[in-house]
């Protein structure tokens, strides 16, 4: 029996249709809510439906292994964690709330700066323990960054360059107390590779965050001889800022202040006994018990 080759054209036609229908509905798409980050993505060509609708279809950008979209007026970076490729990416300029790359595992290079002259740049931690073959961090002026872990098994080869310049004059990421390492004794003694980072902060190195600044600071400064007779020397293991020592009585008396940093205390005039060494830093004040023979 001969088949019709008008319903035979029209029976294909249909099945095509479908088939097309079917492969919308089961595409998978990646929700990019900003509007400024998904018309970057069109303005580069990644976004192949051109429109501005929320969406953008997964396999345009998980194959995309480098992303520019510096001064794009973003503010949400959702999205981005379906580049599954991507291995430098730049969001220099924009107005971050958050910055997430944990799920960029490919990732090499990352550049965050704020705009020029501002600190545009409102997120306040960057983890990357995630990112194990991440290579450089360059980010200028993330004033408000309090948590920097990168802590990822990989510090071997990273560069760092945290740094802060407002209005042609250097500043410092005053927020930032604690970063997070691989070897924190390494870090601490300025051995390769952190004696070649530089981050722009009264901070303190640490393989554990979690704990409180005081017992953080605790470990960075050595008080010795202790007991003394005449001198104490304060070690300070990090160079950290000291803006003042004071020196207590058990009574809660101010025996002794210094108002700048200094290494030595004389303390040959003292009575014998009990006495507590408070050191202020910019990231917390430090208490150490002294004994005067």
């Amino acid at each position: 029996m001969e088949i019709n080759k008008y319903k035979l054209n029209v029976l294909l036609l249909t099945i095509v249709t479908c088939l097309g229908f079917l492969a919308k509905i089961n595409a998978q798409i990646t929700l990019i809510p900003d509007s400024g980050f998904e018309q970057a993505l069109i303005d580069l060509g990644i976004d192949s439906d051109g429109m501005i609708n929320g969406q953008v279809l997964t396999m345009d950008i998980e194959g995309v292994i480098i992303l520019d979209v510096n001064y794009s007026n973003i503010q949400d970076l959702t999205g981005i964690e379906d580049f599954a490729a991507l291995e430098i990416l730049d969001v220099s300029g924009n107005e971050l709330i958050a910055l997430n790359v944990s799920s960029n595992i490919e990732l090499k290079e990352l550049y965050c700066n704020s705009q020029q002259g501002a600190f545009s740049m409102y997120f306040t931690e960057l983890d990357l323990s995630q990112n194990i073959n991440l290579e450089v961090l360059y980010c200028e002026n993330i004033a408000y960054l309090e948590n920097l872990n990168l802590k990822n098994g990989n510090n071997q080869i990273l560069t760092v360059e945290l740094s802060c310049e407002f209005e042609g004059n250097p500043c410092e990421l005053s927020e930032l107390y604690c970063v997070k390492v691989d070897d924190e004794s390494a870090a601490n003694n300025n051995e390769p590779p952190y004696n070649t980072w530089f981050i722009q902060a009264n901070f303190i190195y640490s393989e554990d965050c979690t704990l409180s600044i005081p017992a953080l600071l605790e470990d960075r400064f050595i008080i010795y001889p202790n007991p003394a007779n005449d001198h104490l020397t304060i070690q300070n293991q990090n160079g950290l800022e000291i803006n003042s020592i004071t020196l207590y009585d058990t009574l809660g008396r101010n025996v002794m202040e210094y108002s700048e940093s200094t290494e030595s205390i004389d303390v040959s005039n003292l009575t014998a006994g009990i006495y507590f060494l408070h050191i202020a830093t910019g990231s917390g004040i430090v208490t150490k018990k002294v004994i005067k023979e």
